[in-house]
């Protein structure tokens, strides 16, 4: 992971155009979303309901993250005002800022999952491992941050288990990546899942569906009262995963309509059926069986617009250039609100 210092002409430029952000302020120990609603050159305001503002004062530490364009931005700041009036808000004035660019091919979600830990040892028995406490505070598909009391080292391979509010159980073997000290005396780590058995992936994909689709209802809950469209479309992605940030951005447009399409063989049912207005193809490569998909549903659907998105490496790719000039076409990872600006006139 790339740590990269961010000065306040920069941040500026980019929080202007982020409506959302998770933040947590000094004790808090996970992160809330918050609706922004204005963003100046050194501080952000942001809304907040009056219950949740009853353990705060001014003065307090803040820090707030978002996602742009392939990186995570961390804001360190501290309260600088709290508004109690009709939309009550919260002023963050910005220390420093860093941001990441995020290796993980997974999303990972916010949460507070209790759980066990203990040392994969020499020896199998089971009795002789010792289990420690901890806690899961974010949560993806291929990995975790826990923290805990427990003192491992950086690439010792641990086992880790949970259990969810549904009642689905998980449990796996995880390598450890990162290691920090915590302010409350313990230990930090960000864990690599490996060796996990296929009903533990099951149990996993289910709740991670049912994380992202949590975080999907805030964000249209943060919508209703502004404009709100009903455009029927559909993502051909060759990798669902990779598809989140799209899915991401079409919610926060205030598109709710869409289906994700992973299994291009039965596209002719599948659009005969739901009659979509657009397709966006979020592709991770262009090659001679897109190529002819993509001829095959205009040929059979003539009024379908397409929107193509590809890696940055095929924006001088010749071979399929062809479909390229055809087509409306975005390159990956997008900069800043480009996909908005591109997708707004389809809705």
């Amino acid at each position: 992971m790339s740590v990269i210092t961010v000065d306040s002409h920069e941040l500026f430029e980019i929080i202007q155009y982020v409506n959302l952000i998770k933040a947590k302020f000094d004790t808090d120990k996970v992160w809330t979303v918050y609706p922004v609603l204005y963003s100046s050159f050194d501080s952000i305001d942001i809304i907040s309901g009056q219950s949740n503002l009853s353990h705060l004062s001014v003065g307090n530490k803040a820090n707030f993250k978002f996602q742009k364009h392939g990186y995570e931005y961390i804001v360190e700041g501290e309260i600088s005002d709290i508004s109690l009036k009709s939309s009550s808000t919260i002023t963050i004035k910005f220390h420093n800022a860093k941001k990441y660019y995020n290796l993980r091919k997974h999303v990972r979600f916010d949460v507070e999952l209790s759980s066990q830990i203990s040392e994969i040892g020499s020896c199998k028995e089971t009795n002789n491992k010792q289990y420690f406490e901890a806690t899961i505070l974010n949560l993806s598909k291929g990995g975790a941050m826990v923290t805990s009391s427990a003192n491992f080292s950086v690439n010792d391979i641990i086992e880790i288990s949970t259990a969810f509010a549904s009642g689905n159980s998980f449990r796996t073997r995880a390598q450890i990546l990162r290691k920090q000290n915590t302010q409350y005396g313990g230990y930090s780590y960000g864990i690599q899942f490996i060796n996990t058995s296929e009903e533990n992936i099951k149990n996993l994909n289910i709740e991670i569906t049912k994380l992202e689709r949590s975080y999907f209802n805030s964000l249209r809950d943060y919508k209703k009262s502004q404009s709100a469209f009903d455009t029927k479309f559909a993502i051909f992605s060759t990798d669902t995963d990779e598809s989140y940030d799209i899915r991401e951005a079409l919610v926060k447009l205030g598109a709710e309509n869409f289906d994700v399409v992973n299994n291009f063989k039965f596209y002719f049912g599948f659009i005969s059926e739901e009659k979509p207005k657009f397709i966006i193809f979020d592709l991770s490569s262009m090659d001679e069986h897109i190529d002819e998909l993509i001829k095959n549903i205009k040929n059979d659907f003539p009024e379908l617009d397409v929107l193509l998105i590809l890696p940055l490496d095929h924006q001088e790719n010749e071979e399929f250039s062809h479909v390229i000039n055809e087509h409306d076409v975005l390159y990956k990872p997008l900069i800043y609100n480009e996909f908005e600006d591109k997708i707004i006139k389809y809705l």
